[in-house]
């Protein structure tokens, strides 16, 4: 898609089916502010336009992505932050707030509206926080893209779009959430988790020493450990244990095999441990789910505190 150059916004009208899609869409748009330029350079709507002096309050959530140039930012929580180009500004309903570009510089923002049970879930289970309403992301077009594919669905209208740029702004979510993440991790350390998830990933049927594999990629298992788990949410330990009852279910759904001989080639202690564990992962023993296919009601749950034991 080519680059914007020109100011765009729009705000939509909300129908009842596209509330209970969970997340919906109220209003998009992108805007270049020239250096030297007032801001906001457009009338919006009453509920959304403001002044520095007095700032607003948004009855529902909003991202920008700042693509060039740099401002700054104060919110009632968080107070005064810098912005620069490879930012993303996050806000939330009934938080007042502030932004503007720097007058002799000016930037690039695209941003989009949105509300409903989704968003307020992110914020719920902390993954958003208007405590922390910036996040450093970098350029990165895996969240420029989606604000793009938001703004020709917009203007093109097909039918569905209302759904189709829902799910697009949780990709502007997610993929702002992971550039902010990955940021925060040297290069070096990118590349130390790919291999070892690749690593763990061919040999689902081993038990894997994990201090071993932290010293294959020279650094301490207390520093590849906080990585990894930074990166995946999982330790390496419950990510390999993960693998192994993907495995598992895989035999147990195309093989013959018994749990007996599962258990022994995928090198758990016993039949026991390996149905208590599959029991625990998958919330059906390995006899129910060889019974019901792929009908079980598997949750992965992940206990902290089984992790650290289970790693001793």
């Amino acid at each position: 898609m080519p680059i914007l150059n020109e100011d765009y916004f729009r705000y939509l009208p909300i129908s009842d089916r596209d509330v209970q899609w969970d997340l919906y869409v109220s209003g998009t748009g992108f805007s270049h502010v020239p250096a030297q330029s007032p801001y906001p350079r457009s009338v919006h709507p009453t509920t959304y336009h403001f002044a520095w002096s007095n700032g607003r309050v948004l009855p529902e959530f909003q991202v920008l992505y700042i693509t060039r140039g740099e401002g700054e930012f104060e919110s009632e929580i968080a107070g005064k932050l810098k912005i620069t180009a490879g930012n993303a500004i996050l806000l939330f309903p009934g938080v007042w707030h502030r932004y503007r570009p720097t007058f002799e510089i000016g930037w690039d923002e695209h941003w989009i509206s949105f509300n409903g049970g989704y968003a307020q879930r992110l914020v719920e289970r902390g993954f958003l926080s208007p405590e922390k309403p910036i996040l450093r992301t970098g350029m990165d077009d895996n969240i420029l893209e989606p604000y793009r594919r938001v703004l020709a669905k917009v203007r093109a209208e097909p039918p569905g779009y209302q759904q189709i740029i829902a799910a697009h702004t949780m990709e502007i979510i997610a993929a702002s959430l992971a550039a902010e993440r990955n940021a925060q991790i040297p290069d070096r350390f990118n590349v130390i988790v790919r291999d070892a998830k690749r690593l763990l990933e061919e040999r689902t049927e081993e038990v894997i020493d994990m201090p071993e594999v932290a010293a294959s990629f020279h650094t301490s298992y207390a520093h590849f450990r906080r990585v990894f788990k930074k990166q995946t949410g999982l330790s390496p330990y419950q990510y390999h244990l993960q693998l192994r009852i993907h495995r598992a279910r895989e035999l147990l759904h195309g093989t013959t095999l018994s749990v007996k001989q599962i258990s022994a080639r995928l090198n758990f202690e016993s039949p026991y441990h390996f149905s208590k564990i599959f029991k625990k992962k998958s919330g059906l023993s390995p006899t129910e789910w060889r019974r019901g296919g792929l009908s079980g009601n598997g949750h992965d749950e992940v206990a902290e505190e089984n992790d650290a034991a289970s790693e001793e």
